[in-house]
């Protein structure tokens, strides 16, 4: 955090929990909170999200560190009465702190069964829809979340389980902006630059529930936690504590130090993938050679200047290449044109580079949600169709 450290740190003195000298180091390694900033902070009602409030309100009533807290909430339509509850325990945690209360109230499993998504996926599209909506509206130019140190063990075990890559096995990010937290475009990358924190993402689910049992402050529990239909809960409440137990003691230590480690090494495999990237873009015909070369040699992102929802790359590129890095290559260029990777599998990569490495042109992929991968001797193309492909047949040009 920026100024006045030496104030913030005999408040942290005063206030020495355990969950306020972890989240404060956490603050403070990252950068996550800036004098002026305006919060607004997701509170489900649950200990992880009121704990969050807590420890910025007192921040913030010490320090007079923001020009805005709000809260924004869900109301998910799950659990009948019990959804209800919440809300207004949400309501009336933003009348006693005087803080600005936003809300929604929304169908997620009939948004779910509508969108072909599943209960996880559409309450995600929903919750960082909303945020993204309220922050523009609003001026909040940071969203905080609850997320804890646990939370991320167990996203990196379900990760594990499910075979994930090295972005899966990074776990929760403590700060993004919200772009690559939502799969808004990245065209629009330089028109909204909302971050997304997360001050607990180092703090044990053990020591949120002991800071609210020392300041007394209830909290909301979500019955739908022990449900173990839902492979997180599963995880949570049975995989975990058997690891524990038969294992390793320290197994959730493990899984952060594992996150940390490969959320570090993706991080630079990504940006050289980027650099890679930019240089093989093929100019479009309309552009012409000298302008392409001006935009090479700016520092433009000339990635997110691709027009028509294609991307077309110089084949040479990949040659010699290793498939490490030939395959995060084909995931970057889908997601640019795609707007995330879902539904895009281990076997759709290893099918592209198939076709990459083929020795004839002329030839397509398509994939899930109207993405078309074409290759001609001169070039592939990552394109996203406006129709579905079995509309538009099994050949392409690559003229747009």
């Amino acid at each position: 955090m920026a100024a006045n450290k030496e104030l913030l740190n005999n408040f942290y003195k005063k206030n020495s929990h355990l969950l306020v000298n972890i989240a404060q180091k956490t603050v403070e390694h990252y950068d996550m909170i800036s004098s002026g900033d305006s919060l607004l902070v997701g509170v489900s009602g649950g200990p992880d999200s009121v704990a969050l409030l807590l420890f910025l309100v007192d921040i913030d009533n010490n320090f007079n560190k923001y020009k805005n807290i709000g809260l924004a909430h869900i109301n998910h339509c799950l659990r009948g009465e019990e959804s209800d509850r919440d809300e207004e325990f949400v309501k009336e945690l933003a009348k006693k702190y005087n803080l600005p209360f936003h809300n929604l109230k929304v169908d997620v499993p009939y948004f779910a069964k509508e969108n072909n998504l599943s209960f996880e996926e559409a309450a995600r599209e929903i919750r960082y829809s909303f945020y993204k909506d309220i922050s523009q509206k609003e001026n909040y130019n940071k969203i905080a979340l609850g997320h804890n140190y646990d939370d991320n063990a167990e996203l990196v075990l379900m990760n594990i389980l499910r075979g994930s890559g090295t972005k899966g096995l990074s776990g929760i990010p403590p700060i993004r902006y919200m772009q690559e937290d939502d799969h808004v475009s990245s065209k629009n990358i330089a028109k909204n630059n909302i971050k997304i924190i997360r001050p607990l993402i180092e703090v044990p689910r053990e020591q949120i529930l002991n800071y609210l049992n020392v300041k007394q402050q209830s909290y909301m529990i979500d019955s739908s936690n022990d449900d173990t239909f839902y492979l997180r809960n599963r995880v949570r409440h049975s995989l975990i504590p058997k690891l524990k137990d038969s294992y390793n003691p320290s197994i959730t230590d493990s899984l952060n130090r594992l996150s940390k480690v490969i959320m570090d090494e993706n991080s630079f495999m990504e940006e050289m993938t980027e650099q890679i990237l930019q240089k093989a873009i093929i100019y479009k015909e309309q552009e012409s050679p000298e302008t392409y070369e001006n935009n090479q040699n700016s520092q433009i992102d000339i990635k997110y200047q691709v027009v028509d929802n294609e991307i077309v790359v110089d084949p040479k590129i990949f040659e010699d290449m290793h498939r490490a890095l030939a395959k995060r290559l084909i995931r970057s260029a889908i997601e640019k044109v795609k707007g995330d990777l879902r539904r895009i599998t281990f076997i759709h990569i290893e099918d592209i580079l198939k076709l990459i490495y083929s020795k004839t042109g002329g030839k397509t992929i398509h994939l899930p949600d109207k993405i078309r991968i074409i290759k001609s001797r001169q070039s592939i193309s990552f394109r996203k169709e406006s129709k579905p492909l079995r509309e538009i047949g099994s050949r392409a040009s690559l003229q747009p």
